[in-house]
């Protein structure tokens, strides 16, 4: 009866709109246990909370002794459940704190003796403060909630299946606090387990929206309550109807102190926008031992480059070179908007002190040796660099990195990156390698850079900050990047979010092993690692995750060169019955999706198609139809079926195998016909078209046909591995942009 009572006044409480007074009172069971300095909720508290929140629970009620305990039971009715109370004890059932199933006053009675003589066996130093009892809950598929935080990325919410599928398989899904009903579902979707949820073995399918609601609602306390460091509702019993909290612990700690605000923050992001267009340019320190590299890359600048060198063996060389060296940066009459520094890292925080005091705009410092080595001296070094570039309006690029890129202007940090034009493409990484040989492969296969940095250390100018500055400008169709880690990674995922509004962004991220665990959950270990966290931001964010170069070259290619891929449907061209095969398992490995055309698409290719030796289901056996892509009438007339079928979203076809391959060594003008056919065809259709077009076959003339191909707007791909994963994510970007857009 009383606990009938109980649940009406909770529910009245609801009708007549007592929200805001029930936040009050949760967020007081927070305070109070912060004051006192705990560092956890008790089980009692914790439930109290939840239940001041609306979250289905029942509330325990403290005995001290057997004969409260029995009369409690009365109460509520049989069975019951006894835990014991115990600030030092964090899991129950590890002290043989834990009593189930209990019929009568006896058998409670007989718990509290069992739970206390166990508690004073097994943690002797635990005090003992009586049992919480509650009524036993009835069966249901159990899960696990949790709330957690990330020392980068704030309040993250978990969602998984308990037991073996948590232990074992560690079948859970994070995101980011706060999110909305339509995240939410997704994180339930992405369990392994999820298929329990609609019902097995003859169960009924449990309540989805209740669900979705609770994590919803997690996920707006947890982000207005900092407070709380941790929360761990496990298990969490899932009904047809509803839900209901069985175990819960909640972890507490100060409110963090909010991050001090930069005043230098706008000047310096100008700064940065102003490097990007510089008008001058200053190399500091090149040398004869590094082949003037940075010089050498400077080469085509549009504005005016000065060289600043003392060294009076390095001078007559630079001057050979026809750039105007000066022994110091007052000498430089013109406002410097960007300098490069390439000069040992003892020296580096003097350079910086006089470019501050000599107004450059940004500098970017190659110079390495600093907390990337875990030497005192580097961090030092390091740490000096920051306060002297925070105390002032300089943007910092790096240190420890290959610095800017902007072709339009010719400001280069490589000697062989293309000038002179701007593109669309635009990236961002910590490695200046991968910036390198990403500008240098991209413009191989005729992508053009809008702009490029190389970062390296992240010191002050973070790569929310670049992300800000490239996803703003209208020319950006697609941003890429490699990304290693975050100090901010709130500011990060919101930045990418923002980006990811308006251009697909990828990510290829560095170090993500189980091994670099830090945010966990009680009893259930590293749930929440790195990886798990990260794969969160991503998709989250409306970004999409790239395994490396290669895959990150690809789909800018396809992204960049080609229609948007808005669908998975493949319609696939090969040349032979064994490539046919290959292809089609390729693509639908990688969840890429090959349909069946329509009944008109097949009633046409039936019209000419020759199927012996070939097929005109999807794929394509078309070989002995276009006769390797010399029939352009046919070519023409498969590719523009493909083009008409609804089913079918994007088309890929493979070209140069085996023989014709060869003959083209002799034969150019058959291949130069066909890429012109390609290249008029890829002008006029709204689908996503590429080549595959195997390196191994004539090597020679296949790379000569790629370079052709690009030259007329066609993607073109190595191999169906390649092609197929450039797809996929291509597709993922459109949905993941989709996502969030509502």
């Amino acid at each position: 009866m009383r606990r009938r009572h109980a649940i009406a006044r909770q529910s009245e409480r609801a009708k007549i709109g007592e929200k805001s007074v029930s936040e009050e009172i949760a967020s007081k069971i927070i305070a109070d246990a912060v004051a006192a300095g705990r560092a956890s909720l008790s089980e009692i508290e914790s439930k109290r909370l939840l239940s001041e929140l609306g979250i289905a629970v029942d509330v325990p009620q403290l005995a001290r002794d057997a004969d409260t305990a029995a009369r409690i039971a009365e109460g509520l009715g049989f069975p019951v459940a006894l835990k014991v109370v115990s600030e030092s004890v964090s899991h129950k059932s590890e002290v043989g704190g834990v009593e189930l199933n209990l019929g009568s006053g006896a058998d409670v009675r007989d718990a509290f003796e069992r739970i206390r003589r166990s508690l004073a066996a097994k943690a002797p130093d635990a005090a003992f403060g009586g049992v919480s009892v509650q009524p036993m809950a009835k069966q249901g598929v159990e899960i696990i909630v949790g709330i957690a935080r990330d020392d980068r990325f704030g309040a993250l919410v978990m969602v998984g299946f308990g037991g073996i599928f948590v232990e074992v398989f560690k079948d859970t899904a994070i995101r980011l606090a706060p999110f909305d009903a339509s995240e939410a579902r997704s994180m339930i979707d992405r369990l392994r387990g999820a298929a329990l949820l609609k019902g097995a073995r003859g169960t009924s399918p449990v309540d989805r929206d209740a669900i979705v609601s609770l994590l919803v609602k997690l996920s707006e306390f947890a982000d207005k309550h900092p407070e709380i460091r941790e929360m761990d509702l496990n298990p969490v019993a899932l009904y047809a109807n509803g839900f209901k909290v069985l175990d819960a612990r909640v972890l507490v700690g100060a409110r963090p102190e909010a991050a001090a605000v930069d005043p230098h923050k706008p000047a310096r992001i100008e700064n940065l926008k102003r490097a990007f267009d510089a008008k001058t340019v200053a190399v500091i320190g090149d040398k004869r031992m590094g082949g003037y590299l940075w010089l050498r890359a400077m080469r085509n600048f549009a504005g005016k480059l000065y060289s600043v060198q003392i060294d009076p063996n390095e001078i007559p060389a630079i001057e050979a070179m026809g750039i105007d060296n000066r022994k110091s940066l007052a000498e430089i009459p013109e406002r410097i908007d960007y300098a490069v520094s390439a000069v040992p890292r003892q020296v580096a925080p003097r350079i910086l002190k006089d470019c501050v005091d000599n107004k450059v705009g940004s500098i970017g410092f190659f110079t390495s040796g600093f907390s990337e080595t875990g030497e005192e001296a580097g961090i030092a070094l390091e740490r000096n660099l920051k306060e002297i570039a925070l105390a002032s309006d300089i943007a910092l690029v790096g240190p420890n990195c290959m610095g800017l890129y902007s072709p339009a202007r010719g400001l280069c940090n490589f000697p062989e990156e293309k000038t002179g034009e701007s593109g669309d493409v635009c990236f961002i990484s910590q490695s200046g390698t991968h910036t390198i040989n990403f500008v240098m492969q991209a413009g191989e296969r005729g992508v053009k850079i809008n702009k490029a940095a190389s970062i390296g250390n992240v010191l002050v100018v973070e790569a929310a900050d670049y992300i800000d500055l490239m996803a703003a400008d209208p020319a950006t169709r697609v941003l890429g990047m490699y990304i290693e880690g975050v100090r901010d990674g709130r500011r990060f995922f919101e930045s990418v979010r923002r980006a990811a509004a308006r251009i697909p962004v990828l990510i290829w991220k560095g170090g993500t092993s189980e091994a670099g665990a830090r945010a966990t959950f009680s009893h259930t270990g590293s749930l929440a690692t790195p990886g798990a966290v990260w794969d969160a931001v991503v998709r989250q964010s409306g970004a999409v995750a790239v395994a490396g170069p290669d895959a990150m070259v690809d789909v800018v290619e396809l992204i960049a060169r080609g229609r948007e891929v808005k669908g998975r449907g493949m319609g696939l061209v090969a040349m032979t019955g064994g490539q046919s095969v290959i292809i089609t398992d390729t693509f639908s490995s990688t969840g890429l999706e090959i349909p069946r055309l329509s009944q008109s698409s097949y009633d046409e290719l039936k019209s000419f198609f020759n199927i012996i030796g070939g097929s005109y289901q999807n794929p394509l056996d078309a070989g002995g139809t276009i006769g390797g892509g010399i029939h352009h009438g046919n070519l023409e007339r498969i590719l523009q079926i493909l083009e008409r079928d609804s089913a079918i979203d994007s088309i890929v076809l493979e070209v140069g195998t085996g023989l014709r391959a060869s003959r083209w060594a002799a034969h150019e003008e058959e291949i130069i016909g066909l890429l012109d056919r390609l290249g008029e065809f890829v002008k006029r259709s709204a689908k996503p078209f590429a080549l595959v077009m195997h390196p191994a076959h004539v090597e020679t003339i296949v790379a000569r046909g790629k370079q052709m191909a690009r030259e007329r707007g066609i993607v073109v791909f190595d191999s169906f591995e390649r092609a197929a994963a450039a797809f996929r994510t291509a597709a993922e970007s459109h949905e993941a942009r989709a996502r969030i857009a509502g």
